[in-house]
């Protein structure tokens, strides 16, 4: 929204520069025909018609000049805009890279002590098969491994990420 708004104001301020320049050499020809030239004679016969031949051909370079160089700077403003979306763009790309490979460090660090607590997890269940255990720390066992496994499965979902390099 900021890029269109910003589009936008250049665009209104460029259209006002070339009205200006367009209205200030008219007026500066102008003043030099009426105030040096002051004999309105010059205005008639063949001197007249190349006079006023020069006049419409001023105008019209004028207006032409105009409207080539609006042409050619809205073409750079849309080709600046075009450079900022896809600036803007990269960034949002280089973000979610970095964020990408920090899952996926984070991942490879959580690895080794999910190992060793399903290990233990393991050695547990098999020293309190042959003891006779309160059902309650059956079920703060079982809840640890409930626990490790939603551990487990984030951890092979981070995996699974496409690696940003």
């Amino acid at each position: 929204m900021e890029i269109k708004q910003l589009t936008h104001n250049l665009r209104s301020d460029f259209n006002r520069l070339i009205n200006l320049t367009g209205v200030i050499p008219l007026l500066v020809f102008i003043y030099l025909l009426v105030v040096k030239i002051s004999n309105i004679k010059i205005l008639v016969g063949q001197v007249g018609c190349i006079v006023m031949a020069t006049i419409v051909v001023f105008v019209m370079g004028i207006v032409v000049g105009r409207k080539m160089l609006i042409s050619v700077t809205y073409k750079l403003i849309d080709d600046n805009q075009k450079i900022l979306s896809m600036q803007q763009e990269l960034i949002e790309k280089n973000r979610l890279a970095a964020f990408t490979e920090t899952v996926l460090a984070l991942g490879d660090q959580v690895n080794n002590p999910l190992l060793v607590i399903s290990g233990n997890l393991e050695l547990l269940d098999l020293e309190i098969r042959h003891l006779e255990v309160s059902e309650k720390i059956r079920n703060r066992i079982q809840t640890m491994r409930s626990n490790f496994q939603k551990i487990a499965k984030s951890r092979i979902k981070c995996q699974k990420l496409p690696n940003p390099n």
